[in-house]
């Protein structure tokens, strides 16, 4: 199985016009209750609730359809796709523990939890297990950006140089200071470095955030500030820098360190008592956290790395936490009747930004079914989230694997079944059957690394590969040398060099990637 060997999984890891996506036509039902969170809903709450609904019947059928009709994300052109067990998904993935909250009529509908915090202990995860969110702490630094300029400390649009005070960008960063504000950090598209910044493990000295910014030691990352090329501050690029800046900016325009602000300002208004951000109180996590676990299953050493960024990928959470977030931003932004923002903030939280990305998000859709989503990953641990606005929906999904990625998007498309939501649906993938020349010049022997091989055979109308290891897969053909496997969703490239010969491939899966030589 790909998914689950050493090699093969997850990997490590111009403004335009705001597009509302609350329609004029939205109004307030009063039918709609919110079964609002004081402190972390439990499982057997929400149980209880869901039996005293009157749509308590297909809420049960829908969590029947994400416990046993997930679908693979492609199938072959001509089957049918074929409904999975959760359970059994997750040992094939090798997916320890795996939590979900679903939003529905603006309120959190229900909430499970599936398998295990840590593989080694086999404590069995619940839905108020901390695990590491990623780029979700994006969206509550936005939360907090709204809050502050709500209160006349800040606009979006101010320059970054305002507020900045303990640190400063050096004379030769060439930034293009008027243009570089507050707006342009939150969507992405301040054209700063888009380097990764690493997790560190759990006794390794953790760097502030001037440390980071400079990349001085003990940051291992190099400087954030690195000049953008001409032109691209306007464009958007994925970059965790301008998230340390934003970070180093909040604390100094409030004078509070900003797991603090988070706390004041979000956290404990809405009662979220699952959620904070590192450095945090160290003792909280204990007893209450899950571990994360690498593509094979091994547990991440210590259980977890630190995340300094905390803007970026600091936050630890669980999803009925953050669906309560979520919730309370649509009531705010359909009804006024939200606790953390005013109508006219919430729907500009809620609002496309720059290309594909919003304050924290990234949308994608038209109409009533725009979508806002965001991904978070860190070592052993992943998550993502779906928010349909104006439809009143949504889910949040977390587990305690690289491989929790792989897991997560058949459960969304079980989730797109159960509430014929327009996006994570399988793709029907056509089969392409190659001249027998073809299929020949792929067969052979490629090295990733000496302890490492893929051995390439052909029968019929595909070919097998089978890596070091692990169980052998097939590679359909969907060009003349693109091929692509199933069980789980793997694409393979081949490679020709200058005399048209086969001389290696590139294989990727989501984020990961490697290639290979081939040898013979």
């Amino acid at each position: 199985m790909f998914a689950a060997g050493n090699q093969f999984g997850l990997g490590p890891s111009a403004r335009r016009d705001e597009k509302m996506a609350f329609p004029a036509e939205l109004r307030y039902n009063p039918n709609v209750k919110m079964k609002f969170k004081g402190a972390v809903l439990a499982a057997a709450a929400l149980a209880a609730a869901a039996a005293c609904d009157p749509q308590g019947s297909l809420t049960q059928k829908r969590i029947r359809t994400v416990e046993r009709g997930l679908s693979r994300t492609v199938y072959l052109q001509g089957l049918a796709p074929e409904k999975l067990k959760l359970e059994d998904r997750m040992n094939f993935y090798r997916v320890p523990g795996v939590s979900l909250a679903v939003i529905d009529g603006r309120s959190v509908a229900w909430a499970r939890a599936y398998g295990r915090k840590d593989a080694p202990s086999g404590q069995p995860m619940t839905t108020e297990t901390l695990a590491q969110a990623g780029a979700f702490s994006q969206m509550i630094a936005a939360a907090v950006v709204f809050q502050l300029a709500e209160e006349g400390r800040l606009g979006l649009d101010d320059e970054v140089r305002r507020h900045l005070k303990s640190w400063s960008f050096p004379p030769e960063a060439g930034l293009d200071a008027p243009r570089l504000t507050i707006r342009r950090l939150l969507t992405h598209s301040a054209g700063l470095s888009d380097q990764p910044l690493p997790g560190y493990q759990r006794d390794d000295p953790i760097p502030t955030l001037s440390q980071m910014l400079d990349g001085e030691p003990p940051a291992r990352n190099g400087p954030l500030w690195i000049p953008p090329v001409r032109g691209s501050i306007s464009r958007t690029r994925y970059a965790e820098a301008g998230f340390v800046i934003l970070e180093q900016l909040l604390e100094d325009a409030a004078g509070k360190p900003f797991d603090v602000l988070a706390r004041e300002l979000v956290f404990e208004p809405l009662g979220l008592g699952g959620s904070l951000f590192e450095p945090g109180a160290p003792g909280f996590l204990e007893g209450r956290a899950a571990a994360g676990h690498l593509r094979e299953g091994r547990p991440v050493a210590g259980g977890w790395e630190n995340y300094p960024n905390r803007a970026a990928a600091g936050l630890w959470t669980n999803p009925t936490d953050i669906a309560a977030f979520l919730v309370d931003l649509l009531r705010s932004a359909a009804e006024g009747k939200g606790v953390l923002l005013s109508t006219a903030s919430a729907r500009r939280l809620l609002s496309a930004q720059v290309e594909s990305f919003g304050f924290g998000f990234l949308v994608e859709g038209p109409g009533d079914d725009i979508l806002f989503k965001l991904r978070g990953k860190t070592s052993g641990f992943s998550a993502y989230l779906a928010l349909y606005p104006a439809k009143a929906q949504g889910a949040v999904l977390m587990a305690n694997s690289d491989n929790g990625h792989l897991l997560i998007e058949e459960m969304l498309c079980a989730l797109s079944a159960a509430y014929d939501w327009p996006h994570f649906r399988p793709q029907e993938k056509q089969v392409l059957r190659l001249d027998p020349e073809t299929y020949a010049s792929f067969v052979g022997r490629y090295e990733v690394d000496p302890s490492y091989v893929l051995d390439v055979r052909w029968e019929d109308y595909y070919l097998v590969i089978e890596p070091t290891g692990q169980t052998a897969t097939r590679f359909y053909a969907e060009g003349q040398s693109l091929f692509y496997a199933t069980d789980p969703y793997v694409r393979i490239q081949f490679l020709k060099d200058r005399e048209g010969r086969v001389a290696g491939l590139r294989l990727w899966q989501q984020d990961f990637e490697l290639e290979a030589k081939k040898t013979s």
